[in-house]
């Protein structure tokens, strides 16, 4: 009987302990759901009562958002996600309208703005691979011509002798062609910084350079290179500074113009271009990370950053013709996309706003 007696007692204890189990679950599960509905309720004592009604935007295709009837018996107890005010137009201190509702972000673009050419080369330049094609469509024969014949009438000039040493003879469109290709080199290796003397020294920068011309004819030809006739640039540099390179110029942005198609959108903007020679329109900018040099304003493609027109900034000799600097860059800049319906954007600077051109 012992031994019964103490298997009964063991059974009814272990009940018990799981009835005490399932109540203390039972009763947590009801302090999480007081819990709750305290919350609930408190965030409903602190709604504000005089705050405009609001609508489930899941109910909201059941309500009116023009009718203000509709509105005032929208009862205040939705959960606020929209807050709809009883009137769409609403007028600030200020007198200013603003709209309760979104105003349309896309539709259809107006047959006006659409470009139907698409942007890149022209036609007769999209077969050009090697970049020595690609620097000749812009860089052409009669650039180098010019520039040949100007150079030659310097070192007349400066050399009367006629025994004199091959450094110092007259140069041929070759040497010009040579002489832009040491150039264009040291810019893309980043050599532009270096003396003649480091450029020339093949223990330094290697017969690259040595390759195409000694130093000293290097020296000789930059000295010696013009693009206008220098008698004259007394006469004409009362009216216009920029009159020694004015002629390369014109032909060298015609081509640029010429070559490429741009894209439905371009950007006018400046650029200092770094130079510390001696020159009658550089400017000095602080901020700019070159500081000194010549500002060149600039249309470009807002895609490929292609340079369609540029104009540099002369300073006070800027002629104008009575309209303000910033509405005189633009019209001059914008003609070779006059009537292309394309976009024209420009920062405070240049002009306020963004301009479209039909």
């Amino acid at each position: 009987m012992t031994s019964q007696n103490r298997l009964a007692d063991a059974e009814i204890s272990r009940l018990l302990h799981e009835t005490s189990d399932e109540e203390i679950q039972g009763s947590d599960s009801e302090i999480e759901d007081n819990l709750f509905e305290d919350e609930v309720q408190s965030d409903a004592e602190d709604c504000d009562a005089s705050a405009p009604p609001v609508i489930n935007p899941l109910d909201a295709k059941d309500v009116s958002e023009n009718d203000p009837e509709t509105l005032e018996s929208a009862s205040p107890s939705m959960p606020s996600y929209i807050v709809m005010p009883q009137r769409q137009i609403l007028r600030g201190k200020n007198d200013h309208r603003w709209t309760a509702t979104k105003g349309r972000t896309s539709g259809r673009v107006s047959s006006a703005n659409i470009i139907r050419t698409s942007r890149g080369p022209t036609r007769m330049n999209k077969c050009l691979y090697e970049p020595l094609e690609c620097f000749s469509i812009f860089i052409t024969d009669d650039i180098v011509e010019e520039i040949t014949k100007w150079t030659n009438a310097e070192i007349q000039r400066k050399i009367q002798r006629p025994d004199v040493k091959a450094t110092f003879k007259t140069t041929t469109c070759e040497e010009i062609r040579a002489l832009f290709g040491i150039l264009t080199l040291t810019a893309a290796m980043k050599d532009n910084h270096l003396t003649t003397d480091e450029l020339f020294d093949c223990s330094y920068s290697g017969n690259r350079y040595v390759a195409a011309m000694s130093r000293d004819r290097f020296d000789f030809l930059i000295r010696c290179l013009r693009m206008d006739d220098k008698s004259l640039r007394s006469e004409l540099r009362a009216t216009d500074t920029f009159v020694p390179i004015r002629k390369i110029w014109e032909i060298f942005i015609s081509h640029c113009r010429s070559n490429y198609i741009p894209g439905p959108y371009v950007t006018i903007d400046e650029q200092l271009l770094g130079f510390r020679g001696r020159c009658p329109f550089r400017m000095y900018i602080p901020k700019k990370p070159n500081k000194y040099g010549l500002k060149i304003v600039m249309t470009c493609d807002s895609a490929t950053r292609y340079m369609i027109d540029a104009m540099p900034y002369l300073g006070k000799c800027t002629q104008t013709n009575g309209l303000p600097l910033g509405e005189f860059y633009v019209k001059e800049l914008t003609k070779a996309v006059h009537g292309s319906n394309r976009n024209v954007t420009c920062n405070n600077y240049i002009i306020i706003g963004s301009h479209q051109f039909h």
